[in-house]
């Protein structure tokens, strides 16, 4: 197992990428489909529903600070039921490392380079991520607070940009539809931005250097990935309005075609794709980069680098038959992802603080 350690601000980093993923291109689409033009109200409440879930998170990795999440799932289950969890979490990292990796190849060959082959830019992207996850953690952190200040320069950069298209009267009528409509779309907001934090528990605390700047740099990066997403969703509305935002396969990208000042600043839709291309690329690596540790972990192997590059190929070989279409992962989006990432973000942690309150309730009562 790799000792590695990192800072507290390169932590920030993997939260604040990690929690935008790839949500600055796709997930307007979604949430504008459930609360119309209220998508924004949205994006503001799913936050604050999920921090309640990240200190659960801080709380879990505070008690276990020489710990990764599959052994504590061991510690506080027991062996066996500890082990079945650790598989479905393992389980949960590898499916959807491939399908990260699909979004790439997809985006790519629909938006930017539609004569290339997605095996090709699929690769490429996959040869990045087997590299980032040889280098190990200290190199990706690094790359994340690199990558963290380049795409929120160009993302704000493009958003003000795009800001004379806005049109205050898209946000009305607010609340038409009830409050119904944005509760349940917080809950699939956070399924992307909240609940896909749970492979930070593979890194935090087991790999810190700092353990008293865990809690404020873990609670800094989701806040600012926060921040992107709300933003993200509240510019697509103004600018689109909730009914084009809804229907768009990629709405950011549809609006930063909208930018058009004089003949220097146009076309600049291809700073939104670099925007999503840094955050989608660091979420695979994280989701990728946890398979392979965590798995190194269940089978005993004293180095995870030896299973690197055979699940490397094998992610990447899944990636070419991940999905059909564009329908089918929409559908997958929509159905099986929500259900798939609460149950292993949320209500299985959820569970290891119950189980961990009730046994260590019991072990100062037998004390007393």
């Amino acid at each position: 197992m790799d000792n590695t350690k990192i800072s507290g601000h390169q932590l920030f980093s993997l939260a604040a990428t990690g929690g935008v993923g790839g949500s600055v291109i796709l997930i307007s689409s979604t949430v504008a489909g459930m609360a119309k033009q209220n998508a924004w109200i949205t994006a503001l409440l799913a936050p604050a529903l999920g921090i309640p879930v990240i200190w659960v998170y801080w709380f879990l990795g505070s008690r276990y600070p020489c710990m990764t999440f599959v052994n504590i799932l061991k510690k506080i289950f027991g062996k066996w039921i500890g082990l079945i969890a650790a598989a479905g979490f393992e389980f949960l990292f590898l499916t959807t490392a491939y399908r990260m990796l699909w979004y790439m190849g997809n985006f790519m060959t629909t938006q930017a380079m539609p004569e290339t082959p997605s095996y090709v830019i699929d690769f490429l992207f996959m040869l990045a991520i087997v590299l980032a996850a040889l280098y190990g953690i200290e190199t990706i952190a690094r790359a994340s607070e690199l990558l963290l200040y380049f795409a929120s320069v160009l993302f704000i950069f493009a958003m003000v940009l795009a800001l004379p298209n806005a049109k205050i009267e898209n946000l009305q009528p607010v609340l038409e539809t009830g409050i119904i409509p944005i509760i349940k779309s917080s809950v699939i907001l956070s399924c992307y931005t909240t609940f896909s934090l749970i492979t930070l528990m593979m890194i935090y605390p087991f790999h810190l250097n700092n353990v008293s700047e865990i809690k404020k740099s873990l609670f800094k990066g989701y806040l600012w990935a926060g921040f992107i997403i709300f933003i993200t969703i509240l510019m697509s509305i103004l600018i689109l309005g909730g009914g084009v935002t809804a229907k768009s396969q990629y709405p950011t990208y549809l609006l930063a075609e909208e930018i058009n000042i004089g003949v220097i600043f146009s076309r600049l839709e291809f700073i939104i794709e670099t925007v999503w291309v840094v955050t989608q690329f660091m979420i695979s690596v994280l989701f990728f980069y946890a398979g392979v540790t965590g798995l190194s972990q269940l089978l005993g192997l004293k180095e995870y680098k030896r299973i690197v590059i055979p699940l490397g190929l094998v992610v990447f070989v899944m990636s070419g038959v991940a999905f059909q279409d564009a329908d089918a992962q929409a559908q997958w989006s929509s159905i099986v992802w929500p259900p798939y990432i609460i149950t292993f973000g949320f209500i299985l942690p959820i569970l290891l603080l119950i189980v961990f309150l009730i046994k260590n309730g019991y072990q100062n009562r037998y004390k007393e």
